[in-house]
């Protein structure tokens, strides 16, 4: 009867084997696609980023509208990067998950707590630009992680 188990034991060993050897691995499965890709722009000093559908998700890439000011236009706070140069940007929606870095010139922050950048240039009122995933957007732009 024991040895009845151990040839069971042995056959259901070799079988996970088996079926393990059919499994790909990471250099002879397909490639997977990069969660985002980033092309420069003609001209410009910034990139484009443009997220997969996954990226764009796992991220939870939220967008808003460029508002209109009695002093210019605002933007949601939250919204504005601060680079480590100081200068002040918003990303743009350039296509569909395709993203755009654009400077800014805040005017002044206000707003019922704070919570809007009053700006003096930047895009214009009306343009759709991200407000919840610019960090992960300026680190794939900059190619963090690579």
């Amino acid at each position: 009867m024991s040895s009845q188990r151990w040839a069971a034991a042995a056959l259901i060993v070799l079988g996970l084997g088996a079926a393990g050897c059919n499994a790909p691995t990471s250099a002879t499965g397909p490639a997977q696609e990069k969660p985002a890709k980033v092309e420069a722009i003609q001209g410009k000093s910034v990139k484009s980023v443009t997220l997969t559908d996954q990226a764009e998700k796992r991220v939870g890439v939220e967008t808003t509208t460029v508002a209109t000011a009695a002093t210019g236009t605002v933007v949601p706070y939250q919204a504005v990067l601060y680079t480590p140069d100081g200068k002040t940007w918003v990303y743009t929606v350039a296509g569909t998950r395709q993203y755009v870095r654009e400077e800014v010139t805040i005017a002044n922050v206000g707003g019922n707590a704070g919570d809007e950048a009053f700006l003096s240039s930047g895009p214009k009122a009306g343009t759709t630009i991200v407000k919840i995933g610019l960090i992960e957007l300026y680190g794939a732009e900059l190619g963090v992680g690579k």
